[in-house]
Order: C-alpha cells, then sequence, then structure tokens
C-alpha cells in the first residue's frame, strides 16, 4: 500500500527533470567561491526576475532567508513586527532573538492579515526607554490560518504605513507562489510590497532543498556574509540549485492543481463525523480540519490513518484540536478519493453536510 503523505508540502519528490538536471549538473565543474558558480548565478537571476528585484540569494532553507533579513534589519534591542501567529514568532526556534537580539511584537490578526491601524499602532520610533521598530514581517501565505493568502491591497496598505515610517518590509514567502495563484496576480506584484523577500524552492515547487532571499544589490551584498556568518554558504551548490530552476521554470503554473485538490479534500473531509471545515477558508494547498474529540481523540485518528498508509500532522491553535493535510505534486485525485474514504470509514459519515464557519 502507497503511503499518502499530507503531513508538508516539502516532503515531495523532486520531479524527473529535477532529477535529470541534477545529475547533469553533478557532472560538471563546482565553482568554490560564495557566489562563483553559473549554475547558483543562474537560479539568482531568474528568481531576482521572478521577485522583481536587483538581486538574489539562494540559501539553504526560508527559515534561514528570514532571519538573514532580520539580522541585517535590527539590531540587539530592536523590534520586528508580524502577525503574532507567524512563522518567525512560532516556528524558527526563537531565532530573531538568539541570532540578532531581535523583540519580538506580535500583532494580532485575522486570516492572518494584520490591520492597517493596528499595524500604525504598533510602530515605534524608539527613544531611551522603547525600542525602535526596525522591521515589519508579513508572512503569505499564512501557514497558521491554514494557507490563506494575504490579499495584495493589504500588503499595499502596510507597505505605505511601513513606508511613512520609514521601517523595511520583508515577506516570509515560503508559499509566496501559492499566494499569487491564489490571488490571481504575479509574485512580482507581491514582491513589490517589501525591500526583502524570501521564497522557499521544496514548499509546493518539490525542489529537494533551497531558498531564496531576494532584494536590493547591496542588501543581497551583506547578506553573502550574514549566509556564511549561519553557516549556509555550502559547497558544491550546483546540484541543488540546478534543481531549483527547474522549480521555478516548471512548478509554479500547477500549484493551482494543489488548490484544487486541497478543496476537494476539504469538501470530502467535512462529510464526516466529528471534522469541522469551513470550505470557503481553503484558498491554497493546506486544510485544517478541526476534530471534535468527544467523537474520537486526535491522536487515535491519527494512528488510525497511519495505520492505512495515510501520514497527517495534528497541531495545536489555542484551545483546538486540529489535523493539517497539505496538498503537493505527488497528491492528485485518487490519492484524495482514498484519503476521504478512510476517514468516512473512521469516523462515520455526518448525517448532513453542514459547513461551520468559525470567523
Amino acid at each position: 500500500m502507497s503511503v499518502i503523505d499530507f503531513r508538508t508540502d516539502f516532503i515531495a519528490r523532486p520531479t524527473p527533470a529535477m532529477i535529470d538536471a541534477m545529475a547533469k549538473a553533478a557532472r560538471e565543474q563546482p565553482g568554490f567561491g560564495l557566489r562563483e558558480d553559473p549554475t547558483v548565478a543562474r537560479l539568482e537571476e531568474k528568481a531576482a526576475e521572478l521577485l522583481g528585484t536587483e538581486d538574489a540569494l539562494f540559501c539553504p532553507t526560508c527559515t534561514q532567508a528570514n532571519q538573514i533579513a532580520i539580522h541585517l534589519r535590527c539590531r540587539p534591542g530592536e523590534s520586528v513586527l508580524a502577525e503574532a501567529l507567524s512563522h518567525i514568532f512560532l516556528s524558527e526556534s526563537g531565532a530573531p532573538a538568539a541570532l540578532s537580539g531581535a523583540l519580538a511584537v506580535p500583532v494580532a490578526g485575522r486570516h492572518g492579515v494584520m490591520q492597517h491601524r493596528d499595524v500604525r499602532q504598533a510602530i515605534r520610533a524608539g527613544d531611551a526607554s522603547r525600542s525602535r521598530t526596525a522591521l515589519i514581517v508579513i508572512e503569505n501565505t499564512h501557514v497558521f490560518s491554514g494557507g490563506r493568502a494575504v490579499p495584495l491591497d493589504a500588503m499595499r496598505g502596510i507597505a505605505d504605513i511601513a513606508r511613512e515610517h520609514r521601517v523595511p518590509v520583508h515577506i516570509d514567502g515560503a508559499r509566496l507562489f501559492n499566494a499569487a495563484v491564489a490571488l490571481g496576480c504575479s509574485a512580482r506584484a507581491l514582491g513589490a510590497c517589501a525591500d526583502s523577500i524570501a521564497i522557499s524552492l521544496n514548499k509546493g515547487l518539490a525542489a529537494p532543498m533551497g531558498a531564496i532571499l531576494a532584494g536590493g544589490r547591496d542588501f543581497i551584498r551583506d547578506a553573502v556574509r550574514v549566509r556564511q556568518m549561519f553557516g549556509g554558504g555550502w559547497r558544491p551548490a550546483n546540484i541543488l540549485a540546478a534543481a531549483g530552476i527547474v522549480a521555478l521554470d516548471t512548478m509554479i503554473d500547477r500549484l493551482a492543481d494543489d488548490h484544487r485538490n486541497a478543496r476537494r479534500l476539504a469538501e470530502g473531509l467535512a462529510g464526516c463525523r466529528g471534522v469541522s471545515i469551513d470550505v470557503r477558508e481553503v484558498e491554497t494547498n493546506i486544510v485544517m480540519a478541526e476534530i471534535d474529540e468527544a467523537v474520537m481523540k486526535t491522536t487515535d485518528l491519527v494512528s488510525r490513518l497511519e495505520a492505512q498508509g495515510i501520514l497527517v500532522m495534528p497541531i495545536s491553535v489555542g484551545a483546538t484540536n486540529i489535523l493539517r493535510f497539505v496538498t503537493h505534486h505527488d497528491i492528485g485525485t485518487p490519492e484524495i478519493d482514498r484519503s476521504v474514504a478512510a476517514c468516512v470509514e473512521i469516523m462515520g459519515r455526518r448525517p448532513h453536510r453542514l459547513h461551520q464557519d468559525r470567523s
């Protein structure tokens, strides 16, 4: 029985075209210097063009790309402002404080979107007693809201406020291309709302590893030093860069398939007893299913699905028990339908297809 792994999209296998490109790159002479390799240079040029920036830098992970940006913008004791459930606050091991001495200023949002008035009120110029706001981070898509896409108008409004206060903006865009596809706009348009952008090459795009930090030429020049300091200047990098080029060339447009599969999954799961989903909230490739523990313990459901070769990730959002399902190119309609059937078999079918709106 084949395994269906919904835990995340960065475990998706590289495509045959990526494997061929990596094999070809492995036979080429790699560069030695930190920015010497021609394959890496092609990847960085392509990413900068897609995102509309002057330059870009190949990094091992999107977390490192985010942390390089924070380190370059924040002196110790200064603040980074972001939505309260942002990845940089909840899932990066306290790195802003540990690596850069940056204070976290969480701003409560709705579906991952900070309200403009709240951002304006949270910004501090800094004085003898208070920390200066040195950076604003926008996460798009927003993981803990279920992959919701932050609308372009919302991003532009935050960018305007940031410019007014002379505070740079960074986009944690691990799944920025998912956001662009869902919103029907270009990644370049979203990137124009920020001074720097981090994207992942393996979340959704199926490259085996890697991320991009994009921004101005001087910013990236300084980022090379910080990447080395953070242990990210690995070589040879051409093999993985070759896969990243294929990812950017071939995997962006097909993200719409992942979004359709996620909605199909959500519609099916909504018919299960003890499972609450608002299908309208499924915008990209992440489905958050709330489990009624009076019907079945979340841990028991995870175990029973695993016994049928279906892997899902339990997470806690407040006091709510959630199962997270993430679609990717290894999961198509047959895998979706098999997973829904397994959930119905385990949980039973609800009498009426109710879509509870948790908003």
